[in-house]
């Protein structure tokens, strides 16, 4: 019963596995609140931009985002020219990133915060120079409840099977054995004759017996007959 018992526990923590949610937020969503509509501008696609990029080049614009999670990422373009950015955790102005790179791509990260209690936070981007903020995507974390992960599910639970099994088929075989081996050992008993009673070397006939004579006639008589 014990061996059920494991089996089943390894069955349903392998039928658990804590995975974090991933939300994606582009620069066009109305979630990212952006302080001044007339200067932000939507990057349009063309050979030499990265598109879908929200853009402002006036110093003072920023953008603002709330989420409830426990990480955030921001990306964006990075290149020539540059543009330092000042951002703001949970309304604290402690960071300050500057876009400038020789080597210009899409999808730069410019700003990472990870480990922080979950709960409601808000990050603020602002531009702090007169050069570009642009701003591509919001990714942010949150834990979800565990949910079954069925490679791992039928892994463990091949394992735990296996070793049921194998626990089951130890059982029996000491079981089996120690029936076998009391066996034996009732069959050598032995006894030893020097605790038995002695036989009596004299054997008695009964006292009165019925005998025939020479004339036919019954008699009683008593005989005893001694052992030689």
């Amino acid at each position: 019963m014990f061996h059920l018992y494991l089996f089943l526990a390894v069955l349903s923590l392998s039928l658990q596995k804590a995975v974090a949610d991933i939300v994606i937020v582009r620069a066009g969503d109305p979630g990212i609140k952006y302080q001044n509509q007339t200067t932000w501008s939507l990057v349009p696609p063309g050979p030499n931009n990265c598109p879908g990029q929200m853009l402002t080049e006036k110093v003072g614009d920023y953008a603002e985002f709330e989420f409830e999670g426990d990480s955030i990422a921001v990306y964006g373009s990075v290149g020539i020219p540059g543009g330092v950015i000042g951002i703001a955790f949970d309304d604290v102005a402690n960071y300050t990133v500057d876009r400038y790179t020789l080597r210009p791509r899409c999808n730069g990260q410019l700003f990472y915060e990870s480990g922080i209690q979950f709960g409601p936070h808000k990050i603020t981007l602002t531009l702090m120079q007169p050069q570009r903020l642009l701003i591509q995507s919001i990714r942010y974390t949150r834990p979800m409840k565990p949910t079954p992960h069925i490679p791992s599910v039928i892994a463990t639970g091949a394992v735990a099977f296996i070793a049921l099994l194998g626990a089951i088929a130890l059982q029996l075989f000491k079981t089996r054995r120690w029936r076998s081996f009391n066996g034996r050992r009732a069959s050598h008993i032995s006894y030893d004759a020097s605790n038995l009673p002695p036989f009596s070397k004299t054997a008695s006939l009964p006292s009165t017996a019925k005998t025939t004579s020479d004339s036919g006639t019954l008699q009683s008589t008593n005989a005893t007959v001694n052992e030689k």
